[in-house]
C-alpha cells in the first residue's frame, strides 16, 4: 500500500515504519528508506495539525520531472495520479506557519468549488524535501498569456496559428462566467489576482480560472472591505488596491470591482495581443500651464488601446459603441461604483460574440489545437488504452524471445551429454557446466514467471479500462435521452411582472438520477398574451413572442422578458421541443406605479365600500360597510346580485369589512365581532366568533387574506391577527399590543408576497410591518421621511411593489418590497383620482389597481 493511501486511512506512524523496514530485504536502499521516513513523519505531523485535509490525500502519485511554471511563491510540476495532473508547491524558504494556514485555506476553498470555468481541484500529495503537501489540480493545455505571448523568445508553439476574434470573445466569455460563479456564491468570493497567466485553456479551448491563493470571501459583494494592499500584479490592479486604508497603511479598502478592473486589462491584452506591462504615469505636465494633470486608468493604457483598435479595424468592427470598446471603457473606470458588475460584463460579451462568425471560432479552435500538439494529453483515456496495448505487445515479444533462448540452451545440454563419454575429467567438467546451465535456466524460468504475472496484471488493467469506457458511454447515452431530464422553473417573472420593467426566471435541469446535467439541451420559451380587459370589456389575443434564453450552465438556463402592457400572460417553456410539466405558466402584468394617478373607470352607487375580492370568473365582490351587504359585479362593472342582510343572526351581518374568496369561490366575510362563510351563490355555510378577547373572539375584525389554505384576519381592537382554517376553526394568534417590533396597535389589513412574507397595516403605530408567516418580525417602514404613513388602512403587493392606503392622508403610497419609497398618488377631495378615507386596495388578472374610496361611496380603478 502506498504511504499516502496509508496516511489517508489513518494507519499509525509506527505501523508504517514497520512496513518500510520489512521491505529492506526486497532491495530498498538505506538512503531511500531514510527519505521515506522523513516524508512519512512530516506528512503525519502536518495532517495531525490539519486533520480536515486527510480525506484529500492522493495515493499512487509520481513526479514526471516536467516543470509547468514557476513564480515568486512556488512552482507547478507535472505528476501522474494515475492520469496526468498538475501539482502546485510552495518554495521551501516560504513554508512558515502562515504559509501552512494559507495553503490549507486555499485547499478548502478550491474543494468547495465546482464550475466548468474554474480549474478542478483533485487533492493533495506529499513529496520529499517539502514540509507542506502539493495542491493537485487538473492538467490543462496552456495559459491565455502563453497562447497570445508577443515575446520574441522561443515558444512551445513552433508555428503558432493566429487566434481569431471569435475565439478570443469565447475565451473572455468563459472567464467572465467563472468570475460570475465566484461573485455569485454565498458568501461571495473575490479572486484578487486575475491575469492572463491565471487563465488556463483546456483541449477544447475553454478558459478556466486558476490560482485562488489570494482569493477572499466577503460578507457582501459590492461593499468595500479592508484587505491586503496590491494582492496581484500591479498592471492588473485598480487605483484603490494600492491606496492605504485609513485604519492601517499596510492595507487597502476595495470590493469585488477589483476583479472587473482586472478583467478589463485582460481584455486589452486578449484583443490587442500586446501585454500592457508599461502604462503611462498617473500624472503629466500641461504644455501650456505647466500644471500637473491627472490621467484616467484608460488614458494610461491608451498606447495599448491602439492595438485593440487595429484588431477591430482588421475585422471592420472599429466604432465607438462596439461592445468590446464599451466593456474596456467601463471596466477601467477609476471609481469602483462606476464599473459594471460581472453580469453586465457578460451581457456586453454576448453582444460582442454576435459580431463575429461563430463557425470560424470552431474552425480556429481546431487549428490552434493542432499547433500545440507538442504537449502530450496524458489524461486522455484513449491514449492510456493505446499505451497498455503497446506494453502488452512488448511483453509477449519478450516471452517468445526467452522461450527461444530456453530451447537453444536445452539443445546445448544434449550436446554436452553426448560428450560425457570421452573421459571422466571431461564428464566432470560437463557436469559443472551443466550445473551452470541449470542455474541460468532456473533464473530464466523465474524471469518468465514474473513477466507472465506482469502480463496478467496488464490484461486486468486493460479490462478495467474497457469497462470504464463502456460505463461512460452508457452514461452519455442516458444523458442524451430527453426522458432523463427533470425540469424546475422558478424566479420572480413566473408569477407577476410590471410594465416596461425587465424580469426573469430560471429553468433548472437535473437527470432522473438526481445528478446535474452536463450536456447542453435546447431550451426555448414564448410569451403569449391572453387577458380579459375589464375597462374595454373584450378579450385580446396576440401572437406568441420568443423569450431570449441564456445558458448559465448545462443544468441552468435564464430567460428574461419585458412586458409592454398590463394584462395576463402565459409563458410556454420547451426542452428539446417538448413542453415541460406545468407549462404554460400564468403571469399577471401590473402597471408602472409612477404612471398611476388618474382612474380609467369608477364604480359608483356603493354605501361606504370597505373590501374587494374576485372569484374565479374575475367578478368583483365588494363589502358595503354602510349597506350591511356584499355586492357582486360582472367583469364590465355591472351589478349582478347582493347578499347578506342587517342583523345579529348567524347568517346576517353588521358593518362587513374584509372579504376573501377561495379556489372553490366560497366567500369569507369579517363583520361586527364575527367571521362568516358563504358559497358562491351567497348561501350561508358557517359562522364563528363573538365579542371578546379569548381565542376565536373578536373586537372589530377588519381586513383578511388567504395564504396556503389558511385564513388570516386582523382583529383590530384586540391588536392581533387571528388564524383559522377554511372550516373557520381557530389555529393560532399572532401579535400583542404595543409599539415594539412584532407588536400591533389596531392592525387593519394583512397580505402576503410570493416569498411568504406577511405585510401588516399597523394603523395605530403609523407603519407597515413585514413578518414571516409565523409572525416573526423582519422589518418595518413608512414611519419617517418621504412616504411617511399617517394612518395605513390597507395593503396590497403587486409584483415588486407594495401599495398602502393612507386613511388619514387620503392617498396611496407605493414602496418597493424592501421599504424604499417610490411614489404617491391621490389627495383629499371628490374629483376623479381624489380620495376620502381610502380602505381596501387590490388588483385582478387584468392588471388594474382597485381602491375602495370609502368616503366618496365608490371604487376607483387605475
Amino acid at each position: 500500500m502506498k504511504i499516502a493511501a496509508q496516511l489517508q486511512q489513518g494507519v499509525t506512524i509506527q505501523r508504517i515504519m514497520d512496513n518500510v523496514r520489512d521491505t529492506i530485504s526486497s532491495g530498498i536502499t538505506r538512503e531511500h528508506l531514510r527519505e521515506t521516513n522523513i516524508v512519512v513523519i512530516m506528512a503525519e505531523e502536518f495532517l495531525r495539525d490539519h486533520p480536515r485535509l486527510r480525506s484529500f490525500v492522493l495515493s499512487d502519485v509520481q513526479l514526471t520531472g516536467t516543470e509547468l511554471g514557476s513564480g515568486a511563491y512556488g512552482k507547478v510540476e507535472e505528476i501522474v495520479v494515475p492520469l496526468c495532473a498538475a501539482a502546485k508547491t510552495i518554495h521551501p524558504f516560504l513554508q512558515e506557519a502562515k504559509a501552512s494556514t494559507e495553503f490549507v485555506r486555499e485547499c478548502q476553498l478550491m474543494s468547495s468549488l465546482s464550475h466548468p470555468n474554474i480549474v478542478k481541484f483533485l487533492g493533495v500529495a506529499f513529496f520529499p524535501g517539502s514540509r507542506l503537501p502539493a495542491l493537485v489540480m487538473e492538467r490543462l493545455l496552456t495559459s491565455l498569456h502563453d497562447l497570445l505571448d508577443p515575446d520574441p523568445d522561443p515558444s512551445p508553439l513552433s508555428n503558432p496559428t493566429p487566434v481569431s476574434m471569435a475565439l478570443k470573445c469565447s475565451i473572455l466569455h468563459n472567464v467572465a462566467c467563472g468570475l460570475a460563479y465566484l461573485h455569485g456564491r454565498l458568501p461571495p468570493i473575490i479572486h484578487r489576482d486575475l491575469s492572463a497567466r491565471n487563465v488556463l485553456l483546456d483541449f477544447d479551448m475553454v478558459g478556466k480560472i486558476t490560482d485562488l491563493g489570494v482569493a477572499r470571501t466577503v460578507p457582501r459583494l459590492m461593499v468595500a472591505a479592508t484587505m491586503t494592499k496590491g494582492p496581484g500584479a500591479s498592471v492588473y490592479m485598480p487605483p484603490e488596491a494600492s491606496a492605504p486604508a485609513a485604519s492601517n497603511t499596510q492595507m487597502s479598502k476595495y470590493d469585488a470591482s477589483i476583479d472587473v478592473f482586472s478583467f478589463g486589462v485582460v481584455t486589452i491584452f486578449t484583443i490587442g495581443e500586446k501585454f500592457p506591462c508599461d502604462p503611462l504615469p498617473h500624472t503629466y505636465a500641461d504644455e501650456k500651464t505647466g500644471l500637473l494633470q491627472a490621467r484616467t486608468e484608460l488614458q494610461r493604457r491608451s498606447n495599448y488601446m491602439r492595438y485593440v483598435n487595429n484588431q477591430l479595424r482588421a475585422f471592420h468592427q472599429l466604432y465607438a459603441k462596439h461592445p468590446l470598446i464599451l466593456l474596456i471603457q467601463q471596466c477601467l473606470q477609476n471609481f469602483p461604483s462606476k464599473r459594471p458588475d460581472i453580469r453586465e460584463v457578460l451581457c456586453l460579451l454576448e453582444q460582442a460574440r454576435g459580431c463575429f462568425n461563430q463557425e470560424e471560432c470552431e474552425r480556429n479552435k481546431l487549428e490552434v489545437l493542432q499547433s500545440i500538439q507538442s504537449q502530450p494529453r496524458d489524461q486522455n483515456l484513449a491514449c492510456v488504452l493505446q499505451d497498455l496495448k503497446t506494453v502488452n505487445a512488448d511483453l509477449q515479444a519478450y516471452v517468445q524471445a526467452k522461450e527461444r533462448e530456453l530451447a537453444q540452451a536445452h539443445q546445448q545440454l544434449i550436446l554436452k551429454e553426448e560428450r560425457l563419454q570421452i573421459s571422466e575429467r571431461e564428464r566432470q567438467d560437463m557436469d559443472r557446466e551443466l550445473a551452470d546451465v541449470n542455474h541460468k535456466l532456473t533464473q530464466k524460468e523465474e524471469e518468465l514467471i514474473g513477466k507472465q504475472v506482469q502480463l496478467t496484471q496488464t490484461e486486468a488493467e486493460l479490462t478495467r479500462a474497457q469497462e470504464i469506457l463502456k460505463r461512460q458511454q452508457q452514461e452519455m447515452e442516458e444523458m442524451m435521452s430527453p426522458a432523463s431530464y427533470v425540469s424546475r422553473v422558478s424566479g420572480p417573472g413566473l408569477i407577476s411582472a410590471t410594465v416596461n420593467k425587465p424580469t426573469h426566471l430560471f429553468v433548472k435541469l437535473t437527470q432522473s438520477s438526481g445528478r446535474a446535467c452536463t450536456l447542453q439541451v435546447d431550451v426555448t420559451a414564448q410569451l403569449d398574451f391572453v387577458s380579459q380587459d375589464r375597462v374595454a370589456g373584450k378579450s385580446s389575443v396576440r401572437h406568441k413572442i420568443d423569450i431570449p434564453v441564456v445558458m448559465k450552465s448545462p443544468s441552468q438556463y435564464e430567460m428574461s422578458y419585458t412586458a409592454q402592457s398590463r394584462g395576463q400572460r402565459k409563458i410556454h417553456v420547451h426542452v428539446n421541443n417538448i413542453e415541460i410539466d406545468g407549462s404554460p405558466f400564468t403571469v399577471t402584468v401590473y402597471p408602472d406605479p409612477s404612471h398611476l394617478g388618474r382612474p380609467v373607470k369608477i364604480v359608483t352607487g356603493l354605501t361606504k365600500p370597505f373590501g374587494i375580492a374576485f372569484n374565479n370568473q374575475q367578478c368583483m365582490i365588494v363589502s358595503e360597510l354602510g349597506g350591511h351587504q356584499l355586492t357582486l359585479f360582472d367583469t364590465r362593472g355591472h351589478k349582478i346580485m347582493t347578499f347578506g342582510t342587517y342583523g345579529g343572526n348567524p347568517e346576517q351581518m353588521i358593518y362587513p369589512t374584509g372579504v376573501v374568496t377561495d379556489r372553490s369561490d366560497n366567500v369569507y366575510v369579517s363583520s361586527e365581532h364575527k367571521l362568516q362563510k358563504f358559497n358562491s351563490s351567497g348561501v350561508f355555510i358557517k359562522g364563528t366568533g363573538q365579542m371578546g378577547k379569548r381565542e376565536g373572539e373578536f373586537y372589530d375584525p377588519c381586513g383578511a387574506t388567504l395564504y396556503n389554505n389558511t385564513l388570516y384576519v386582523c382583529d383590530a381592537h384586540n391588536h392581533r391577527i387571528q388564524v383559522f382554517d377554511l372550516d373557520l376553526n381557530f389555529v393560532r394568534s399572532i401579535g400583542t399590543y404595543g409599539n415594539g417590533s412584532g407588536q400591533f396597535d389596531k392592525p387593519l389589513d394583512v397580505k402576503f408576497d410570493i416569498a411568504g412574507n406577511m405585510y401588516v397595516a399597523d394603523f395605530g403605530n403609523e407603519r407597515l410591518q413585514v413578518m414571516d408567516a409565523d409572525g416573526n418580525f423582519i422589518s418595518a417602514f413608512g414611519q419617517e421621511g418621504e412616504g411617511k404613513l399617517r394612518g395605513p388602512s390597507a395593503v396590497h403587493i403587486a409584483d415588486m411593489y407594495v401599495y398602502v392606503s393612507d386613511w388619514r392622508g387620503d392617498c396611496i403610497n407605493v414602496y418597493e418590497t424592501s421599504g424604499n419609497f417610490i411614489t404617491s398618488f391621490g389627495k383629499h377631495g371628490e374629483k376623479e383620482g381624489d380620495f376620502r378615507a381610502p380602505y381596501c386596495i387590490t388588483s385582478c388578472a387584468d392588471g388594474y389597481i382597485y381602491v375602495c374610496d370609502n368616503g366618496n361611496y365608490r371604487v376607483q380603478i387605475f
